[in-house]
């Protein structure tokens, strides 16, 4: 008989296994009673925090980009006001990604995550993205760069570090021994996080 009560964060649990599941035998495998199985929980409990399968990997995406969120948030405590604050919040996406395969093929695969390309940012409620716009914006803003480039580098960005996860995950680890100094050489090497005046 499965334990009705769960010891812990449920919500939690249903997430990670639900992300690890995923992974293992895709998305047309992952039920919310298979999960229940999984955490050793009734076939009724998951209901308690999800509607159904749907909220489910919403929820698991918003779970992964929190994590992104934390860890960018950090890096921009860490490196304020200094002037490689944009490459370090790059590297911190893609070492993530590097560190976290799992949600990288999650999110990867998601056909319903949208990102906010424009230059608002919701103050109340900040996004990974949020964090590089609001970043790009304070740096670029100070050479009267037009809202349109400001936005352009800031696609451009995100297209970098985006595109080296996707590269990293394709590549045999041959390629490289140290991705994390490689990321490093790489965003250095590209001319979208500077600018100078002419």
């Amino acid at each position: 008989m499965k334990n009705n009560y769960h010891h812990g964060n449920l919500k939690e649990e249903l997430i990670k296994k639900g992300i690890e599941l995923i992974n293992e035998v895709g998305e047309k495998n992952l039920s919310l009673r298979k999960l229940a199985i999984i955490c050793d929980v009734s076939n009724s409990a998951p209901y308690t925090h999800f509607k159904n399968k749907d909220e489910l990997l919403k929820e698991m995406s918003l779970y992964i980009f929190n994590l992104l969120k934390l860890e960018l948030e950090n890096t921009r405590k860490k490196y304020k006001n200094k002037e490689n604050l944009l490459e370090m919040l790059g590297k911190t996406y893609v070492i993530f990604f590097l560190k976290n395969i799992k949600y990288y093929y999650f999110i990867s695969s998601r056909k319903d995550v949208e990102i906010d390309l424009s230059l608002k940012i919701n103050e109340n409620n900040l996004t990974a993205l949020d964090i590089l716009k609001e970043e790009a914006i304070n740096k670029f803003s100070k050479y009267n760069i037009p809202d349109e480039d400001i936005q352009n580098k800031i696609l451009a960005m995100w297209s970098l570090v985006t595109g080296l996860v996707a590269i990293i995950n394709m590549t045999s680890k041959n390629y490289v021994e140290n991705w994390e100094n490689k990321i490093d050489e790489i965003i250095k090497a590209s001319f979208i996080t500077y600018y100078k005046e002419n």
